[in-house]
């Protein structure tokens, strides 16, 4: 049997091993020659420890410098050039734009666009942003060959590719988010000790602002909940909330703050709810793993979260940006058990039935399969 060499182009090593290792892994048992790069920070010998190759490439977020991207682009063809891919696929704006850049002119390789969220493009709307979506979806358009496939997350990220017209052709699919492990996140007998958990990188754009002003107007109706955001900030993304700012609700009693930590599930069982008022999302793995632990949740109405969060059914969906009905939901649940209960067994069902690891590299297998035919 030939075997085949996939290149795994992704942002950082934490990501890689938080949400893309199970997928990977898949490639690696069905013969792939599998290669992963990324800013490696501090896991790639961890990374290498389970079968793969790596190489490091500067990529940086953040940086819109152009001599820094072109600096990471030509280190992007060198390793195309050396290793050889049959296929490459890349997670999140920027590796998107540097692979469809890089493989122009080689429509040999066949690329595989996986958006995991555009939040930054659509979010923010000022001066600044406005320009970077323009030239970045300019740049997409004019280097989208037809060797190129998309997968989305959500059926909103798909809609708006296809209005800036990226998408030209059939050759694009949704795929629900990473997958989670749900024989690993499962309920267990523990006390709950957090009436609400927030677990994700502490952003403006995650809506930790609002969460906060939702649980003052509580305190103010003498409705004291233990909170637990468990989570960094993340210096290299726009909407990062500073340390002081965090420091300061946790000393306040507001929340209680705990940095990430890699074994989250100890933290999921000892909660009753869990709470994201992102205002955009691809599929939030942190809302995916609660659910997969019971958990019901209150989340908001927008891309990404309705899918994993259905009002009334597994939680209660809010308006985005509105800490006045985050905090009416909030009141309403946490109070229910009888309702919190039932919440919490249809999360897990919703999650059994569409969002299960095996479920995710069954889909992946079956891409890879038509792009190879």
């Amino acid at each position: 049997m030939k075997k085949y060499k996939l290149l795994y182009f992704v942002s950082e090593d934490e990501y890689f091993l938080s949400h893309k290792i199970f997928q990977a892994k898949d490639a690696l048992k069905n013969k792939f020659d599998v290669m992963v790069i990324c800013n490696f920070t501090k896991y790639e010998n961890r990374i290498r420890a389970e079968g793969f190759k790596t190489q490091n490439i500067c990529l940086d977020r953040k940086s819109v410098n152009p001599f820094n991207n072109l600096k990471c682009l030509v280190k992007l063809l060198k390793i195309i050039r050396n290793f050889k891919p049959n296929i490459i696929q890349c997670f999140a704006l920027k590796p998107i734009l540097l692979t469809s850049m890089a493989c122009f002119f080689n429509k040999k390789i066949k690329i595989l666009c996986c958006v995991v969220g555009v939040g930054f493009l659509v979010i923010n709307r000022n001066f600044f942003s406005n320009i970077v979506r323009g030239v970045y979806f300019f740049l997409l358009k004019a280097f989208t060959l037809k060797n190129i496939s998309y997968v989305f997350q959500n059926l909103d990220d798909l809609k708006l590719f296809k209005k800036k017209g990226v998408i030209r052709n059939k050759n694009s699919k949704i795929i629900k988010g990473s997958g989670v492990d749900i024989n690993f996140f499962k309920k267990s007998k523990n006390k709950k000790i957090y009436d609400l958990i927030f677990h994700s990188r502490i952003l403006k754009d995650k809506g930790i602002h609002e969460l906060i002003d939702a649980l003052k107007k509580l305190q103010k109706k003498k409705i004291i909940l233990k909170t637990l955001v468990l989570g960094n900030p993340d210096q290299k993304n726009f909407s990062s909330v500073s340390l002081k700012k965090l420091h300061k609700w946790n000393d306040s009693n507001i929340i209680i703050w705990k940095p990430r930590v890699e074994n989250v599930l100890p933290y999921l069982q000892k909660s009753k709810i869990a709470i994201l008022p992102s205002y955009r999302e691809g599929l939030p793995r942190g809302l995916l793993e609660a659910a997969s632990c019971e958990l019901p949740i209150i989340s908001t109405n927008v891309p990404g979260c309705k899918e994993i969060c259905i009002d009334k059914f597994n939680g209660f969906l809010v308006k985005p940006k509105d800490s006045v009905s985050l905090a009416k939901a909030i009141e309403k649940l946490v109070f229910n058990q009888k309702l919190m209960n039932r919440f919490g067994k249809n999360s897990r069902n919703h999650i059994i039935k569409n969002f299960a690891n095996e479920l995710v590299v069954k889909e992946f297998r079956k891409v890879y399969k038509s792009l190879l035919e």
